[in-house]
C-alpha cells in the first residue's frame, strides 16, 4: 500500500494503526480528522507526503517516529 486517502466523516486514527508500514509514501487526511493516536504511523520509513488539517486535536507521542 504506498497511499491512503481516508474519506468520510470524523475520524480518529488509533494507536499503531499503520505501524511499520513501509511501502506508504503519501497520506491525505480529510478536514474530519480530530486525533492521530500513538505511534499510528511510527515506521512508515518511506512516507514523503501527509498534510496534517487544522482540525486535529491531538497527535499521539512518537506517532510519526523513525518517518
Amino acid at each position: 500500500m504506498q497511499n491512503i486517502i481516508f474519506t468520510g466523516g470524523e475520524l480518529i486514527i488509533d494507536d499503531c494503526a499503520f505501524y511499520g508500514c513501509n511501502s506508504l509514501v503519501n497520506i491525505t487526511f480529510p478536514p474530519t480528522v480530530k486525533s492521530i493516536g500513538e505511534y499510528a504511523f511510527r515506521g512508515c520509513s518511506n512516507l514523503e507526503h501527509l498534510r496534517i488539517p487544522d482540525g486535529v486535536c491531538s497527535i499521539g507521542k512518537r506517532a510519526f517516529n523513525y518517518c
